[in-house]
């Protein structure tokens, strides 16, 4: 039997609290839109991440004034993996063990805001900007693999000027407005804090939100390797996603799965394994 997807109790007392505020208080309320879209709710770490961590090599490294966690298991050329939203750098536990194998050090982090670094809000590009940083410090990674919305800071990172030439994206959101739209949904928020949002975005860092998507940022992208992951049953990105990603990137392969949804997707063998094969392959061969 499938899992349901829990909201965390957080945004569910938001999401019941949102509208009667916008009621009352319009200008409030899309203030308070903006502050919840960049602050991530921490999740306790499961056993088996907690372990997994107690393993790692750990420091940390100053970012912006925050201090960042970095995780590093087993030695060798270092493969950089990074967490999506509201996820941590040990997520990607399942991973360890097979790359190790293989001869690659497997290298992650908690973003801002996230896990055991430093901060209350983050957001797209301080994930990218610590791709940057790491990238600098281990010299470069010969594969990043990003999940959900790490999968889109690793592109817009590797669109910036690191040298990496694989990227797998799995699970990760592509369209602007499927995002904005399934949080709005989840605070039942009108659209006016969406049209509040729009302008936040562009005064504040410069560009639209549509130009931080994947499906935007693609279009400029230099000629990479380009692997996409994603489940049939994904209730949060759902196939939409990479068929709109390969309408701009058709070189890129996808590879789906089913009855893995948006998380558990990371602990799933094939996963790993394919992940693995398309690291030590030259060239993939064409998707069938």
């Amino acid at each position: 039997m499938k899992k349901k997807i829990k909201t965390p109790i957080a945004l569910r007392i938001v999401g019941w609290l949102f509208p009667k505020v916008e009621k009352i208080a319009p200008w409030l309320a899309k203030r308070w839109f903006v502050r919840i879209f960049f602050t991530p709710v921490r999740y306790k770490m499961p056993y088996g991440e907690v372990e997994m961590a107690q393993k790692a090599n750990t420091y940390k490294v100053n970012y912006e004034g925050k201090q960042v966690q970095v995780y590093e298991w087993g030695e060798g050329r270092p493969i950089l993996f990074v967490h999506g939203w509201m996820g941590r750098g040990t997520q990607f536990r399942k991973f360890v063990e097979d790359f190790n194998s293989s001869g690659y050090q497997v290298v992650s982090f908690d973003a801002t805001g996230h896990g055991k670094s430093e901060g209350n809000k983050s957001h797209l590009m301080e994930f990218a900007g610590m791709i940057e940083n790491l990238h600098s410090k281990y010299g470069g990674f010969e594969m990043i693999v990003g999940h959900s919305l790490g999968g889109v800071a690793a592109m817009i990172a590797i669109n910036d000027g690191i040298p990496t030439h694989k990227l797998v994206m799995i699970s990760s959101p592509t369209l602007a407005h499927k995002i904005v739209d399934e949080f709005i949904h989840r605070l039942k928020a009108s659209n006016r804090c969406k049209e509040y949002f729009d302008a936040y975005v562009m005064k504040k860092f410069g560009k639209r939100f549509e130009e931080y998507t994947a499906t935007h940022i693609a279009q400029s992208l230099r000629k990479i390797d380009l692997l996409l992951i994603y489940d049939e049953d994904d209730r949060e990105v759902d196939l939409e996603n990479p068929e709109a990603l390969l309408n701009v990137y058709p070189d890129a392969r996808l590879v789906t799965t089913k009855g893995l949804g948006h998380t558990r997707i990371l602990k799933d063998e094939e996963v790993v394994k394919t992940c693995l094969q398309f690291l030590e392959q030259s060239e993939l061969e064409p998707a069938t």
